[in-house]
């Protein structure tokens, strides 16, 4: 009997990614809450893999450049848990759009995911947001997201303004939030320690892209019911992120060093056709 890719595909997401019974109970266990934001009932990034330069006209190539990373890619939103699973991904999205404009046009969905239930209304909720958001969970996104508190209980760090300084309980609560925060990308660093295809430059077609995003965090997440996150995965996603800033650098050299050669050559030939004008000038006297 031959084996249906994609029903294996759908079924293994729904036992792992679209699973989300756990997120409501987990609020009522301490050891599946934020150590310091025990209101929040995920926290939400976006992964950024470079891809190969797309063909067709510039005007299509360049969205999918991100000037972020100074490369070509695609982006997909992950939605990570207090204990470590991925439970929620968006589409893939093209490199030039913005993390907060993927998370606004998914408002809806996450307002689901936040939305209390009757019995959560009568857990105690003295959180941030919380007199503005009394039905909803928090989430905790980076400094990416600011505004995000206009439609969603958007937990982020709080920016420094220009020529101005953070006072010290501005700074401890950026540390706090990043402290929890941090467990997306300990995720992501997990997601890239076990799959190349998750951080290498993606050369196949964009229309599979997704799929094989989706099979590995879904098989990462079973990967996580064995062995938890550890320190060692945020390390390793810092030297991918580390990977794509050299990659990106040394496409600045190279683009920078043809042009450099392109203008040498060019004063090159002006100087030549200088000489040679100025010879068939006096050949012709």
């Amino acid at each position: 009997m031959p084996i249906n890719a994609n029903a294996v595909l759908s079924r293994l997401q729904d036992q792992s990614i679209r699973d989300q019974s756990f997120l409501k109970s987990s609020l009522r266990e301490s050891r599946h809450q934020f150590e310091h934001h025990p209101y929040a009932l995920y926290a939400v990034d976006v992964k950024f893999q470079p891809s190969l330069r797309p063909t067709g006209r510039f005007a299509k190539q360049k969205h999918y450049y991100s000037g972020k990373h100074g490369m070509y890619g695609y982006k997909i939103e992950a939605t990570v848990s207090p204990n470590g699973r991925c439970v929620a991904m968006s589409e893939s999205h093209p490199g030039s759009v913005h993390d907060f404009t993927i998370m606004h046009s998914r408002q809806e969905v996450h307002k689901a995911m936040l939305m209390k239930n009757q019995q959560d209304m009568l857990l105690p909720d003295h959180g941030e947001l919380s007199a503005q958001y009394r039905e909803q969970w928090a989430c905790l996104v980076d400094m990416g997201y600011i505004g995000i508190a206009n439609t969603l209980r958007g937990i982020h760090p709080k920016r420094c303004l220009v020529n101005g300084v953070l006072d010290a309980s501005d700074v401890e609560r950026n540390r706090l939030i990043s402290s929890d925060r941090v467990i997306v990308e300990n995720y992501f660093g997990r997601v890239c320690a076990l799959w190349k295809a998750s951080y290498a430059t993606f050369t196949w077609s964009e229309k599979n892209y997704c799929a094989i995003q989706r099979t590995t965090f879904a098989l990462s997440n079973f990967h996580l019911s064995l062995i938890p996150l550890r320190l060692e995965d945020e390390t390793f996603y810092g030297m991918v992120l580390a990977r794509y800033e050299r990659m990106a650098n040394e496409k600045k050299r190279k683009r920078a060093e043809t042009q450099r050669r392109y203008r040498l050559n060019r004063q090159e030939r002006a100087a030549l056709d200088h000489i040679v004008f100025i010879f068939v000038k006096l050949c012709n006297t």
